[in-house]
């Protein structure tokens, strides 16, 4: 009786925790939306500067992000020379300041379209350490790449990571043959769809610091995970890692909103907040600005992951349900010319009498996003 009486008690505290669990609704007006987004750093390797400018949307859109065109923005020391950056895409801008120093503060102006002015805070550019390694593990259900790292000085605390990921695969069919206007002709090698490359860029916010530690060292700090069985571990695949060492100010700012924006939806998560940048409208200082500029050194390393690392179900990737189709020669005139063909259809000669076919997604290696392009870093 007693065991049942606990049982009870138990179900009705999971009722009751699990009533509790409520989509937040944050209270913002779907009118107050439409400020200015600034995501900016100046790259002291190579001295390129990089501005990204945007507008909110509101909280329930599905819109894509609206980029801020036609702005005049450029980077300035503090004896006021300006460096003008060019749009080279819709709302991102580009430019070289030669001779950048890290011992000469900098900040950002930006004058949009509407004359509305904005400035960051001067920043002074942050050196950064080497990065040690790329780190693979092999884990039950995929693998974990992580990065090694670690300033002697003690300088760096704060890092952020951004990753560039390239996979070659295959489809499932290699097209010989191609349609050429009425003919049917061998397919040029450099006209294959049977091998691709694809690149993603990181899209989530990856910080992490060694401010409680003795020592400025960063061990297997986790960049990327892959499930196994992923296409992306099919053939080769390449993990390019970018550091960036990150003022207190700037850390704040991204951890923030990493909280703000990737950590939702949990019992104990936080709600979302206000994330306040670095950048300010000096055209109405009442207005709220979202972004942060920051700059300094940049280090990459690069790791390559081919199936002879892994084990063999890591890299065993499950193609969709294809099925081969026939097609004979007296029907070819019959079938569109966009049509893919696989091989030829032999019986008992050297002679063709059809050819074989399937679905775009088992034959085109393109469908899923890449291109047959090799890049020109590849191995």
């Amino acid at each position: 009786m007693k065991f049942l009486q606990w049982n009870y008690g138990v179900m009705l505290m999971v009722l009751i925790t699990c009533a509790c669990v409520e989509p937040y609704d944050p209270p913002v007006d779907d009118t107050d939306v439409n400020y200015l987004v600034v995501d900016g750093f100046i790259n002291a390797s190579d001295g390129v500067v990089t501005v990204t400018l945007t507008r909110t949307l509101p909280v329930a859109s599905t819109d894509m992000v609206p980029s801020e065109s036609g702005a005049f923005v450029a980077l300035e020391n503090d004896q006021g020379l300006q460096y003008p950056l060019s749009e080279t895409e819709n709302g991102i801008y580009r430019g070289l300041a030669l001779n950048v120093s890290f011992d000469n503060p900098y900040r950002l102006f930006i004058r949009t379209n509407d004359n509305d002015e904005y400035a960051s805070d001067y920043i002074t550019l942050k050196e950064t350490p080497v990065i040690d390694s790329i780190h693979y593990s092999i884990e039950t259900d995929g693998i974990q790449l992580a990065v090694n790292t670690h300033d002697i000085t003690g300088k760096s605390r704060h890092y952020r990571w951004k990753y560039w990921e390239t996979y070659e695969y295959n489809s499932r069919y290699n097209s010989t043959y191609m349609f050429d206007d009425e003919e049917v002709v061998v397919r040029p090698n450099d006209q294959s769809i049977h091998t691709c490359w694809k690149t993603n860029l990181s899209t989530n916010i990856i910080v992490g610091s060694t401010e409680r530690l003795r020592e400025s060292v960063v061990s297997n700090f986790p960049i990327m995970f892959i499930p196994q069985g992923s296409i992306k571990l099919s053939r080769i695949y390449s993990l390019l890692v970018q550091q960036q060492t990150l003022s207190n100010e700037a850390y704040d700012y991204w951890l923030n909103l990493e909280k703000s924006t990737e950590n939702l939806g949990g019992l104990f998560d936080p709600l979302p907040s206000e994330v306040s940048g670095n950048i300010y409208s000096t055209t109405n200082p009442d207005e709220t600005v979202i972004g942060f500029f920051s700059g300094g050194s940049v280090q990459e390393a690069r790791i390559f992951l081919r199936p002879g690392d892994l084990p063999k179900e890591m890299s065993s990737y499950n193609n969709p349900s294809c099925v081969l189709d026939s097609i004979l020669l007296q029907d070819i005139g019959n079938v569109s010319r966009g049509t893919l063909l696989v091989d030829g259809i032999y019986l008992m000669g050297p002679s063709v009498v059809g050819y074989t076919t399937s679905m775009r997604e088992c034959i085109d290696c393109t469908y899923l996003g890449g291109t047959i392009t090799r890049p020109d870093f590849w191995e």
